[in-house]
């Protein structure tokens, strides 16, 4: 395996694993915090630690080239409203359907490439999606067991619609803004997507009860820590794997995320059970089958031969070394 795609992959590893440390801390601080105030707050504290680190490793111009880019920008504040979906949609959605929707991300990856042309989804992909799917239902659904209210149509909507346009921005940061570093292009778009979650933040601030805040110097470091951690180190992370194997393979990743939660739970004395040990062997079987490449056929065995040479002619590239 090429060295790319091994360090694309533990790339991806390390990011969900940062990643799912999110959901404890998210968990004790929207005891105090409202959650529409919280998204702008960890939205601007991850995008400007990861510019204070493009700006370090000297990437000032490739920030200032791709905020000039209209599509860049276009794309950072559906990553914003994407945000800003999910957030509303948690409240509004039930488990099982929250759990199906977020583990489809790479069917829906797979789709996007296939409407742009950028990825063609044969046999083998597709069985891998629908592992990696199946693998990320069992293990969320076993870890949402007793958990989430009835769900509706609206946060249905909202949660397919938050998925669909974070896969799309990722797929946009990964094949249309390759060449830029992706420091650059985290800081960026996390600032931009920004944007959308203060308008909406003051519109529930002007035109609701008012949002709760808690700057407890326990809280505060809690939403420091997740802000520039958990959520701009593996954003960056995030990027790497899309770049290194793909975004499709970036979001089978992904849906190893429950399993990692439950994993670093066992250490607060959360039980791991079967079906998470199974769920999670579902995906990395998924992701593994999606990356196996093609044998390639060996040459002078089952190669046709070209119009006009006899089969022990050499190639004109034979002929010119």
């Amino acid at each position: 395996m090429e060295r790319k795609i091994i360090l694309g992959n533990l790339a991806g590893i390390a990011c969900m694993i940062i990643w799912s440390l999110n959901f404890p801390l998210a968990v004790s601080i929207l005891k105090t915090w409202d959650a529409i105030a919280l998204a702008p707050v960890r939205m601007l504290l991850a995008g400007g630690t990861v510019l204070v680190f493009a700006l370090l490793f000297g990437q000032a111009r490739a920030v200032h080239s791709i905020l000039q880019d209209k599509r860049f920008l276009f794309a950072s504040l559906m990553f914003g409203v994407s945000a800003m979906f999910f957030m509303s949609a948690q409240a509004k959605v039930d488990a099982v359907s929250a759990a199906v929707i977020v583990s489809s991300m790479p069917m829906f990856s797979a789709l996007l490439g296939w409407w742009t042309g950028t990825e063609t989804p044969g046999w083998r992909l597709m069985l891998a999606i629908a592992l990696t799917i199946a693998g990320g239902v069992l293990t969320s659904l076993v870890s949402a067991q007793g958990s989430g209210s009835e769900g509706s149509f609206a946060g249905f909507g909202m949660m397919l619609a938050a998925v669909i346009f974070y896969v799309w921005y990722s797929r946009e940061m990964v094949v249309r803004f390759s060449s830029a570093p992706d420091l650059a292009k985290t800081a960026g778009s996390m600032l931009v997507a920004a944007v959308p979650c203060l308008a909406a933040a003051a519109i529930a601030s002007l035109f609701g009860p008012g949002l709760r805040i808690d700057l407890s110097p326990a809280t505060v470091w809690q939403v420091v820590f997740m802000a520039c951690v958990s959520v701009g180190a593996s954003a960056v992370l995030w990027l790497w794997t899309g770049r290194a194997v793909g975004v499709t393979v970036a979001a089978m990743h992904h849906n190893l995320v429950p399993f990692y939660v439950i994993l670093l739970g066992a250490f607060a004395g959360a039980i791991i059970t079967g079906n998470h040990i199974a769920g999670a062997s579902l995906v990395i079987a998924g992701a593994a089958l999606a990356q196996l490449r093609p044998r390639k056929v060996k040459v002078g065995m089952t190669q046709p031969v070209p119009p006009g040479r006899s089969p022990g002619a050499p190639s004109q590239h034979t002929q010119q070394q």
